[in-house]
This record gives C-alpha cells, structure tokens and sequence, in this order.
C-alpha cells in the first residue's frame, strides 16, 4: 500500500515536472502579438463551459451538486465575459497565477527539505533547502513585476520561473527516489 502511494505521488511529480518544463518553454517562445488572441480563445472556452454548465443544471433533477455546477458555471460565465472585454487581463491573471504557484510549490518544498531529508541524513540536504528558497524569491518577484509594462519581459519571467520550478523539482524526484544500482552475485552472471 505504501509503495502504491509512493508510486502514484511520484507520477504525479514527473508530470507535473513535464507540465513546468512545457508551459516554461512555451513562453519563451510565444510571439507577444499571439498574447490577446490567448485570452480571447480561453474566454470563449469560459464562456462555453458556462452553457455547458447551464445546460446540464436545466437536464438536471435540481440536487445540491446540480446547484453547485450551476454556480461555478455562472462563475466560468463571467470570467469568459471579462476576459473578452478587458484587454490584458489574460496577462495580469497569467503573472498572478504563475506568481502563486511556485510559492506554494517552493513554500511545500523548503517543508520537506527541513522536515525530512534534514532528518534523514543525506548529504547535501541544504543544496535542496537553497533550491526553495530561490524558487519562493523568484516567485514573489512575480509579484513585484518591475517589467509590467513590457510584455516579452513579463513573458520571459514567467516562462523562466516556471522553468526553474521544474528543474527543483527534478533535483527533489531524485533526491527523494535515487536510482540503486542492483547488486549481482556471482551466481546471477
């Protein structure tokens, strides 16, 4: 069961490394005219969740989790509306949340640097608390935004915070699962 869990929690890293990895490269590489086509597309995927949503509440037989769809599609609705007539907003809401997560992520790692791998004796450890401290400055600078007004910076920014939360958490998969080189015997060559 242990190593069930174990197993799971480090498919879930891999992808969520590769997922880094991809959205880091992609935006260092997206053309900066391609940014309010962006967020037209993504309010318009918005706005027809929230139909879908409506839609399945009408079909519905009008139970809690029915109202609780219907909220959240109403809510989908509005942020699909807002994102076609406020322009930057793609931008701002890219930089907040690109900002948030790789605090959580280097506030999550830096725990487990000081709760477990200080205490389970591996050399090295604090190379690891480092790496999370750099990921939670980086992250906060995302905050502060000095280059709000020029978009390719902004876009560089965020593709190489998200890039470097990938590479500390690559440092952390092998850190935590090391690869053992099985020893032979004499007998199994």
């Amino acid at each position: 069961m242990l190593f069930n869990t174990l197993d799971t929690l480090k498919r879930k890293m891999v992808m969520g490394i590769i997922f880094f990895l991809f959205m880091g490269l992609t935006m260092f590489v997206i053309p900066v005219d391609y940014i309010p086509v962006l967020g037209k597309a993504l309010g318009f995927c918005l706005l027809t969740l929230s139909i879908l949503k409506i839609l399945d509440f009408l079909s519905s037989k009008k139970g809690l989790a029915h109202y609780i769809g219907l909220s959240l599609g109403l809510f989908a609705g509005l942020a699909g509306i807002m994102f076609f007539s406020i322009d930057g907003l793609f931008l701002a809401l890219l930089n907040w949340l690109t900002g948030t997560l790789p605090i959580l992520l280097g506030g999550l790692s830096l725990y487990f640097a000081l709760t477990y791998l200080r205490r389970s004796g591996r050399k090295g450890w604090w190379v690891f608390v480092i790496l999370s401290c750099l990921l939670l400055l980086f992250s906060t600078i995302l905050f502060v935004n000095p280059w709000a007004g020029d978009q390719r910076a902004v876009l560089m920014v965020i593709g190489g915070t998200l890039f470097y939360s990938a590479v500390v958490y690559i440092v952390c998969l092998f850190w935590i699962w090391p690869f053992q080189q099985k020893k032979y015997t004499e007998d199994e060559q």
